[in-house]
C-alpha cells in the first residue's frame, strides 16, 4: 500500500497567498489569460485547474491568443506529432513577444515531466518565461509570483515517481452542464510502448469520501454529466486499504 500522497494544507495555504498578492499587485487591472491544451482529458481538466488558479490571481479568459497577456501551453507527449505541434506554436510567438515584452509565456503539462525538457524549452525558446511539470501544478501561482517579482525566467520540475494529490485547488469548467472528477493519478503497468508512467507518476488513488463530495457539489451547481478521470482507472483504490 502506497504512502499518503496528499499535499499538505501548508503548501496549499501558500499557493492560495501567492495568488492573492498576484491579484493584489494588479491594481484594479484585469490582465487576460489564454491556455492551449494538448492530448487527453487529464490534460484538459489540469487546464481547468490552471485556469482557475489564474482566475484566482485576477486574470480574466482572453477571446483569443492574440489578445492574452499570458499564454500558456498545456502540453503532451504521448505522441510525437503534439511534442512537434507544441515546438512549433511557441516558436511562433517569438515575434509576438518581441513585439510585446511583458507577455508572459509559459510551458506545462507531460511535455515538462521528461527529464531535462523544462531546461531544453528554455535554452531553445529564450522567450519562455516558466515552465512546470505535472506534479507541481499546485504551486502554478508561487512560481508565477516568483517570475513576475524577479522578472527572471522560472524552471521547476519535480523528479518524483510517486507523484502527489493536490485537494481543493479551484476550477474554472469549461461547460455549466459538463465536469471532470479525477479519481486517480498515475499507472504501474510501464508497457514498453507508453511514456504515461514516467511522466505521470506511480498509481495513487483519491480517498472515495472526497470524490463523493466533489461530485455532490457539482450536482449542486447543476452539472448532468460528470467524467470520471485517471490513467488507468481500472485500477482505482488498489494502493490504498479499503
Amino acid at each position: 500500500m502506497r504512502k499518503d500522497t496528499a499535499v499538505p494544507q501548508g503548501e496549499l495555504e501558500s499557493a492560495r497567498l501567492a495568488a492573492e498578492r498576484i491579484n493584489n499587485n494588479l491594481d484594479g487591472r484585469k490582465p487576460t489569460y489564454y491556455i492551449e491544451t494538448y492530448g487527453c482529458q487529464m490534460n484538459e481538466h489540469d487546464s481547468e485547474k490552471i485556469a482557475g488558479i489564474l482566475e484566482r490571481c485576477g486574470y480574466v479568459p482572453a477571446a483569443d491568443k492574440a489578445a492574452a497577456n499570458i499564454i500558456f501551453f498545456n502540453t503532451c507527449c504521448v505522441r510525437d506529432h503534439a511534442e512537434k505541434k507544441v515546438f512549433g506554436n511557441i516558436g511562433a510567438l517569438k515575434k509576438v513577444k518581441d513585439e510585446n515584452p511583458s507577455l508572459i509565456i509559459g510551458v506545462c503539462g507531460c511535455m515538462m515531466q521528461q527529464p531535462g525538457m523544462g531546461e531544453q524549452i528554455l535554452k531553445q525558446y529564450p522567450f519562455v518565461d516558466l515552465a512546470f511539470g505535472t506534479h507541481n501544478l499546485y504551486r502554478f501561482a508561487q512560481l508565477m509570483l516568483k517570475a513576475v517579482q524577479s522578472r527572471r525566467r522560472v524552471v521547476e520540475v519535480i523528479q518524483d515517481d510517486e507523484g502527489s494529490i493536490p485537494e481543493d485547488l479551484p476550477v474554472r469548467r469549461s461547460s455549466p452542464y459538463h465536469a471532470y472528477i479525477t479519481i486517480m493519478y498515475g499507472c504501474n503497468n510501464f508497457c514498453s510502448y507508453c511514456i504515461v508512467p514516467y511522466v505521470r507518476g506511480r498509481e495513487r488513488s483519491r480517498a472515495s469520501a472526497r470524490i463523493i463530495e466533489e461530485a455532490r457539489e457539482l450536482k449542486a451547481d447543476g452539472v448532468k454529466e460528470i467524467m470520471l478521470l485517471g490513467q488507468n482507472v481500472n485500477s482505482y483504490g488498489l494502493d490504498v486499504e479499503g
